[in-house]
């Protein structure tokens, strides 16, 4: 064998190691994207649920939900702000999923729940009234897709039935 040959059979070595090394940064890639989609779902669960627990806690806030049922205009101006506030915080952190689908780090079928939720809430009473007058605080594109949504009538279904028989 000669020094050539020994060349030869090394540069074989080395294309096959890095093919081996290729589809081993493939596997840990695949594996740290899965990793990282299920970290953002269960953050944006998270953040959903704190959205929800703020009102089963705080029997102050679940009375102006139920009040806002017929509009806004029951609200004293207290409740107004409080109203205000904690639908900014709701919707943001829907916007805020909305982008991490958009951005491809969670999957569009694990948002539905999210969605039915928060756009059923836009869909009636006073939180429609607080859309239509808030929606420029979020981003065009956000806008856009959850006006298309509410035009869909899918969300029309009372999905919060307490806020129905104030």
């Amino acid at each position: 064998m000669t020094f050539q040959d020994f060349g030869s059979v090394g540069e074989l070595i080395a294309a096959v190691a890095t093919v081996l090394t290729l589809g081993y940064l493939a596997i840990q890639l695949q594996q740290n994207t899965r990793v990282l989609r299920s970290q953002t779902f269960q953050q944006s669960s998270m953040d959903m649920s704190l959205t929800a627990n703020a009102i089963s806690s705080d029997a102050g806030l679940a009375s102006i939900l139920v009040k806002t049922a017929d509009g806004i205009g029951r609200l004293s101006a207290e409740e107004r702000i409080r109203f205000h506030f904690w639908m900014l915080v709701a919707v943001r952190r829907f916007e805020a999923i909305y982008v991490q689908g958009v951005y491809g780090s969670i999957d569009q079928v694990r948002i539905e729940g999210f969605e039915r939720s928060i756009i059923s809430l836009l869909a009636t009473g006073g939180a429609a009234e607080w859309w239509q007058s808030t929606k420029n605080a979020f981003s065009s594109d956000f806008v856009a897709y959850a006006d298309e949504r509410l035009a869909s009538d899918d969300f029309r279904v009372a999905i919060h039935p307490g806020l129905s028989q104030a």
